[in-house]
C-alpha cells in the first residue's frame, strides 16, 4: 500500500478593496502551484473569510472601507492564527515606523509588481516560521488607532499577569479596565505587559454604554504611561536595540516636512527615546508655530526634564 500523500496545499487571503486590482491579485497568485486565493474588499468580509477557511497567508492593505489591515491582523490574533502578513498601501511613509517586525511578516508600498508578491507568497509559505507572540503591542494598536481617528477595543492577555481592555473612541482614549482596576492606572499597566497576547477588534461606541474613566489623546496617554513606567524603573529609559548597540539617534533634518517631525516625534516617545522626541517637536513646533499636540508632547517633556 502506498504512503504517499496528497501534496499540500495553501490558502492565501487577498483583503483589498479595489476590485480590479483585487481580482488582479487573486487570479495571478492562484498560477502558483498548490495555492488556493480568496479575495475580501473589507475587514467584515476578511473575517468572515478567516471563519470560514482559515489562510496561511494573508496580504492586506493598510486602508480599507471599514477599517484597516491592523484590524485584520487583530482578527488573526483573535482565532489564534499566526501566520505571515503582507502589508501593502500607498501610505507606507506613515505606517512603516508604527508596525514591528516578526518573522513572516512584510510592508510593501504599492504599486508592487505582481511577480514580486508571486515570489514573496511562495518564500513566506515555503519556509515562514510561526512565532506564539502578537503581531502588535498594546502601544502600537493604541497609536494607530489615533492616527486613523478609529474606534477599538484593544484586548490583553497576559501570560502571567496583566489581562483587560483599553477603549478608544474616535483616536481618543476612553477607558481602561484590568484585575486591579479602571481608569489610568489600568491603562498604565496594560500598555506595556510583556509576554502578552494582545488583540484589537471594532468597536460599536452607538452599542456600548462603557462610562468614560480617561480623557485625553492616544498620543498624551501613552506618553503619560512612558513617563510613569519610566520612573518606576528608577528613570533609565529602555532603548530600542539600534541604541543598545550603541547607534546614534536619527537626526532631524531640516528636509522633513511637519507630519514627518511630529511621527519622528512620536516614535521615539514610544522608544522612551526622550531627548530625540524634544529635538523633532521642537522642529515641528518651529515649523507650524502653535499646535496643540506639539505643545502638549513639549510641556510633558519638559516637566520629564527632558528639554534639550
Amino acid at each position: 500500500m502506498s504512503t504517499a500523500s496528497r501534496p499540500e496545499r495553501h490558502a492565501v487571503l487577498v483583503v483589498e478593496d479595489e476590485p480590479v486590482l483585487r481580482a488582479s491579485l487573486v487570479r495571478g497568485l492562484a498560477r502558483l502551484p498548490g495555492i488556493d486565493v480568496v479575495g475580501a474588499g473589507t475587514v467584515r468580509d476578511a473575517r468572515r473569510s478567516i471563519g470560514v477557511s482559515p489562510p496561511d497567508l494573508v496580504i492586506a492593505d493598510l486602508d480599507l472601507p471599514d477599517g484597516s489591515g491592523i484590524e485584520v491582523a487583530g482578527e488573526l490574533d483573535r482565532v489564534g492564527l499566526r501566520v505571515p502578513i503582507v502589508f501593502v498601501s500607498a501610505y507606507v511613509g506613515r505606517y512603516r515606523g508604527r508596525l514591528p517586525q516578526r518573522v513572516g511578516n512584510e510592508v510593501l508600498e504599492k504599486p508592487v509588481a505582481l511577480e514580486r508578491l508571486r515570489r514573496l507568497v511562495a518564500e513566506r509559505l515555503d519556509g515562514g516560521a510561526e512565532t506564539s507572540s502578537s503581531p502588535f503591542g498594546v502601544p502600537d494598536y493604541v497609536q494607530l488607532a489615533g492616527m486613523g481617528r478609529r474606534s477599538v477595543v484593544i484586548d490583553v492577555r497576559g501570560r502571567v499577569a496583566g489581562r483587560g481592555e483599553i477603549v478608544i473612541r474616535g483616536g481618543e482614549v476612553w477607558s481602561a479596565r484590568d484585575e486591579r482596576g479602571e481608569g489610568l492606572d489600568a491603562f498604565r499597566r496594560l500598555a506595556f505587559v510583556r509576554d502578552a497576547v494582545v488583540t484589537c477588534r471594532a468597536h460599536e461606541p452607538v452599542k456600548d454604554d462603557t462610562a468614560r474613566t480617561i480623557h485625553g489623546s492616544c498620543e498624551s496617554v501613552l506618553l503619560d504611561a512612558a513617563r510613569c513606567l519610566d520612573e518606576a524603573e528608577g528613570g533609565g529609559a529602555v532603548m530600542d536595540d539600534e541604541w543598545e548597540a550603541g547607534g546614534a539617534p536619527a537626526p532631524v533634518t531640516p528636509s522633513h516636512g511637519f507630519d514627518e517631525l511630529f511621527e519622528d516625534g512620536v516614535d521615539a516617545l514610544l522608544g522612551k527615546r526622550f531627548a530625540e522626541a524634544f529635538r523633532a517637536f521642537d522642529a515641528a513646533d518651529r515649523m507650524k508655530p502653535g499646535d496643540p499636540r506639539v505643545q502638549a508632547n513639549l510641556e510633558r517633556l519638559r516637566q520629564m526634564g527632558h528639554a534639550s
